[in-house]
């Protein structure tokens, strides 16, 4: 099997994957203080709604529940899904409203209300919560009056008695979340990596010279980085030379890229910087009809750009029209990506 038809064949390049995720981790890092802005703010636009439509003060009480003696069962199903429905009901609720009179509502009063037990089932917490510090007060002490009352009044308790009162405190807004920031880095971090992934797996992008080999099938002469080219660097010299073998048998040498010749003119340009004698007079733009046993046409193929379809029909259409495609070049490469993945040179 020829080496060609064997790169052909190839799968994901991991080390250029490596190289090209190490690259862009500043980006990602960009990404994810982007997405722990975004999170920490959309949490603060929902706690600023929130410190708008909900309770500003609070009242927390506890109660000790003495179950009757023979009727241990009723521990069983007294949990905080069962007291919530009991404060609700008339021996609570309904008792509660007949003590506060008429200039209170019903279901606002069921609203401020919210039983927990935290762990041992004698124990109830019972939090009131309203936009009115003496509402919520006299909700509260409705309430103790209310449970007090059903306590010594159902068979299945002894009793049900106060025990903590820690007063009607305004509740403090939480404007920041360590948790919403954490989630929104990770939710970005996350998009950002899979973007990448997905660019660099099925995007019409060129990493290496391998890559010239495996999607166009046409033999690279070298590459060129958009800074720091030295004539003496190791890719630089086998560009050099290689334009200079391919020189020799053809007279006119036509730059074909798919972006009307701008990517061209930059190749041209880093190749210039490079001051080294070179026939560049032989390097023209491509014409639509490039033919003639003198002449031959170089493909340039910019480094990380999505080309691979746009380049393949310019190919195409040459060949069509009579042109001999001489070989490739990968231009506009990344300086500190081509060391990390052919080494330094």
């Amino acid at each position: 099997m020829e080496k060609t038809e064997m790169i052909v064949r190839q799968g994901i390049d991991s080390k250029a994957l490596l190289v090209t995720f190490i690259r862009k981790l500043p980006r990602l890092l960009l990404v994810a203080v982007a997405g722990a802005i975004f999170g920490s703010g959309l949490y603060w636009i929902l706690a600023f709604y929130a410190s708008i439509n909900h309770a500003a003060y609070a009242v927390e009480t506890e109660y000790y529940i003495d179950f009757s003696e023979g009727r241990i069962e009723a521990k069983d199903y007294y949990n905080d899904f069962t007291w919530n429905d009991v404060i609700a009901t008339d021996l609570i609720l309904g008792r509660m409203m007949d003590a506060l009179g008429a200039g209170y509502d019903r279901e606002a009063v069921r609203q401020m209300l919210h039983a927990d037990i935290l762990s041992d089932v004698r124990y109830l917490t019972i939090t009131v919560t309203g936009s009115d510090a003496q509402v919520v007060s006299d909700v509260n002490a409705a309430f103790c009056n209310a449970i007090t009352v059903f306590g010594a009044s159902r068979d299945e308790f002894d009793s049900i008695e106060l025990i903590e009162d820690n007063g009607v405190k305004k509740v403090e807004q939480d404007w920041f979340s360590w948790r919403a920031a954490v989630l929104g880095m990770f939710l970005f971090l996350g998009i950002g990596i899979f973007l990448m992934l997905l660019e660099f797996m099925v995007g019409d992008r060129f990493y290496t010279k391998t890559d010239v080999i495996k999607y166009l099938e046409l033999e690279p002469l070298g590459l060129i980085c958009k800074t720091e080219n030295r004539e003496n660097g190791r890719q630089e010299s086998r560009l050099l030379e290689n334009l200079r073998e391919l020189l020799k048998t053809h007279r006119n040498l036509y730059l074909l890229d798919a972006a009307d010749g701008a990517d061209s003119e930059i190749f041209m340009e880093q190749l210039r910087a490079l001051d080294v004698d070179l026939d560049f007079d032989a390097l023209k733009p491509c014409e639509k009809y490039c033919v003639g046993d003198d002449a031959a046409i170089l493909v340039i193929v910019p480094f990380e750009k999505n080309y691979r379809e746009k380049i393949t029909d310019e190919i195409n259409n040459a060949i069509m029209h009579g042109g001999k495609i001489a070989g490739a070049v990968l231009t506009e490469c990344d300086r500190h990506w081509v060391r990390m993945y052919y080494g330094k040179g």
